[in-house]
C-alpha cells in the first residue's frame, strides 16, 4: 500500500513506451523529479523490454513490484525488488495473465 499510496494523480510529463490497443501498455510518468513506470497486459501473458533511454543521465534507485509465481491464480502474489539503473539500461520483464507492472525511480544522488 505504501507504494500505491505515494504515487501522485497528477503528473509534469508522461512518455509512452510500448503498447498496443486492447492487448498491452508499458508507460512512463515523471512527477518532478520522480519517476513512475507501469506496465499492464490483457489475459495474454507476455514478456516487453523497458528501455530506460527516457530517463535524464544519472543512476537511479529503482522499486519494482512485479507478478509474483503464482499471480496467474492469487492477484496478491507480487515481488518487491530493488535495484539501479541508467537511462543506457534495458530491463527485461514478464507480465502474467492480466497481470501488471510497477516501478518509483529516484535519482541517486
Amino acid at each position: 500500500m505504501d507504494f500505491i499510496t505515494s504515487v501522485p494523480t497528477v503528473f509534469d510529463q508522461t512518455v509512452p513506451l510500448d503498447g498496443k490497443v486492447g492487448e498491452y501498455v508499458a508507460l512512463a510518468r515523471r512527477k518532478d523529479d520522480t519517476w513512475y513506470v507501469g506496465a499492464m497486459t490483457n489475459w495474454d501473458p507476455r514478456e516487453l523490454t523497458i528501455d530506460f533511454s527516457f530517463l535524464p543521465d544519472g543512476e537511479y534507485r529503482v522499486v519494482i513490484f512485479k507478478d509474483g509465481i503464482n499471480a496467474n491464480r492469487d492477484a496478491t502474489d507480487y515481488v518487491r525488488e530493488i535495484r539501479t539503473v541508467t537511462n543506457a539500461d534495458r530491463l527485461n520483464i514478464e507480465l502474467s495473465t492480466g497481470g501488471g507492472w510497477a516501478a518509483r525511480l529516484e535519482r541517486v544522488e
